[in-house]
């Protein structure tokens, strides 16, 4: 029997191949836009979800009284990280992160700019940065130690084997020694170095913070121990500050809180204090967009299908004389729409495959086609086969209804209900159409009005220089030898 169908399937395609062209081809097109979509969604909510410990990594956060208003940062004191570590027995592990500016790396004559980032001594310990040599006990535990990247170590040793253990200049003006190199942050890391300096650099960089309560700027993370309960520890650190920061302004004060360090990307807005929202808006919003692109396909599916009702009609009335009952025709008819979104995902695989390189550069992600993850392979199944029962559910409903005998009379007439439902189906569609056409054109406008906009300069020949390295101290020598003013 299914074999009789199928042999009806493709025959009735072959025999109306432009309609069958459309309605492939377009069911293709929005199941294509909405798969980059949701690769796009997939990969948001693949950001640090791949830590070993995530779920006992939290990063701290601090809410400000002051003035009737409450205000919330990530930014905290400097000595915040060890301080926790050291009286709060929760705390497994502790440590400090803040990002380094650009900064030149030498060896020999081979001169490379690069960005990283200060982290205490816990980093290599808490997150799942996988270490190719070194280990995580004296990665960051002296005063001279570095840890850099596999590809920092293959641009100035060749090797991560080679790296490990040599010296390397920084900035011109000090060396430190490399005492581990880890494998290359996978591009779902939302913090991103080449190499990573000791906590103890960044006190000799900024010897205001050290013993202060009052400076905030690096980001703190702790690792709590599987038997603390975060609720309790959340609400027993609030005041933790008090014993430390006593001069505080008068009707000023600072609490602390935690956050799921995987949750920080998506949800890192602070409103009162409080994680409010963030990326995850725009994962909402586009989920939503891909689901209402596919569903206008599908509808376009339906609509197209039904359209063409008429041909099929003396079909199914032979059918349903020689003795076939409404539930064997629909599940014939869903298994034609069934049929014809397997052949529509073929083709929109291709089409996001050949897209992917474009929409990367668009998005600024480096997505790589998922053809390796079951995962992927069964979630397109489930949506190949949800899209074939939407899209063919009202056709297969609609077509297995035809009265046999009027069918045969030629007397066949539409019911008003089923009319006005395909109409109702046409007016969504477009509908919906033109929301999409109108958000698109408000974001282009938008787009267009700030890469547009008078900034009150004139921006010709104008160029920025940052002042690094010993170039503050020699200004005047770089500005008369190098510019004409």
């Amino acid at each position: 029997m299914i074999k009789n169908y199928l042999k009806v399937a493709v025959r009735n395609l072959l025999r109306n191949k432009f309609f069958s062209i459309i309605n492939i081809f377009g069911l293709a097109l929005g199941m294509a836009c909405s798969v980059l979509i949701l690769l796009w969604v997939q990969d948001e909510l693949s950001v640090d979800a791949w830590h070993a410990n995530g779920k006992n990594l939290y990063a701290i956060v601090e809410r400000q009284y002051y003035d009737h208003k409450i205000t919330g940062q990530y930014n905290v004191p400097a000595v915040l990280a060890a301080q926790m570590k050291k009286a709060l027995p929760e705390v497994e592990y502790a440590t400090q992160l803040d990002n380094d500016e650009d900064n030149t790396f030498q060896v020999g004559e081979k001169i490379i700019k690069t960005n990283g980032a200060f982290a205490d001594s816990d980093l290599f310990r808490m997150f799942s940065y996988k270490l190719l040599e070194g280990n995580t006990q004296t990665a960051l535990n002296s005063p001279s130690a570095i840890a850099i990247s596999r590809k920092m170590a293959q641009e100035f040793y060749g090797s991560p084997q080679a790296a490990i253990g040599k010296n390397i200049r920084y900035e011109n003006k000090q060396d430190f020694k490399i005492a581990a190199v880890y494998e290359n942050l996978p591009e779902n890391s939302s913090i991103k170095f080449d190499y990573v300096l000791n906590w103890f650099q960044y006190f000799k960089d900024n010897p205001w913070m050290i013993g202060k309560w009052d400076n905030n700027s690096p980001l703190a993370y702790i690792q709590l121990r599987p038997s603390a309960d975060p609720v309790a520890f959340h609400n027993k650190i609030a005041r933790f500050m008090d014993a430390y920061y006593k001069n505080q302004t008068p009707g000023f004060r600072e609490e602390l809180g935690i956050q799921k360090f995987g949750d920080v990307y998506l949800h890192g807005d602070l409103t009162g204090g409080k994680p409010s929202g963030g990326r995850i808006q725009y994962v909402y919003l586009f989920t939503i967009i891909a689901v209402f692109i596919l569903l206008i396909a599908c509808i376009n599916f339906m609509n197209l299908a039904t359209a063409r009702s008429i041909k099929r009609a003396r079909e199914i009335g032979v059918r349903k004389v020689v003795g076939a009952v409404r539930p064997i025709l629909i599940f014939q008819f869903i298994g034609e729409a069934v049929f014809l979104t397997f052949l529509a995902v073929v083709i929109a695989i291709v089409l996001v495959a050949l897209l992917l390189p474009q929409f990367n550069a668009i998005t600024g992600k480096q997505i790589a086609f998922p053809f390796g993850q079951l995962t992927f392979w069964l979630g397109l199944a489930a949506l190949t086969l949800v899209t074939g029962l939407i899209a063919g559910s009202y056709p297969a409903l609609f077509l297995s209804s035809f009265n046999p005998v009027m069918v045969l009379k030629g007397a066949l007439k539409l019911r008003p209900e089923s009319v006005w439902f395909r109409k109702g189906l046409v007016v969504f569609q477009f509908f919906m159409s033109i929301l999409l056409i109108i958000g698109t054109i408000v974001v282009s406008r938008q787009v267009s009005y700030i890469q547009t906009k008078n900034l009150g300069y004139n921006r010709e020949n104008l160029l920025y220089v940052p002042i690094e390295g010993d170039l503050s101290g020699k200004y005047e020598t770089f500005k008369t030898g190098v510019f004409v003013v």
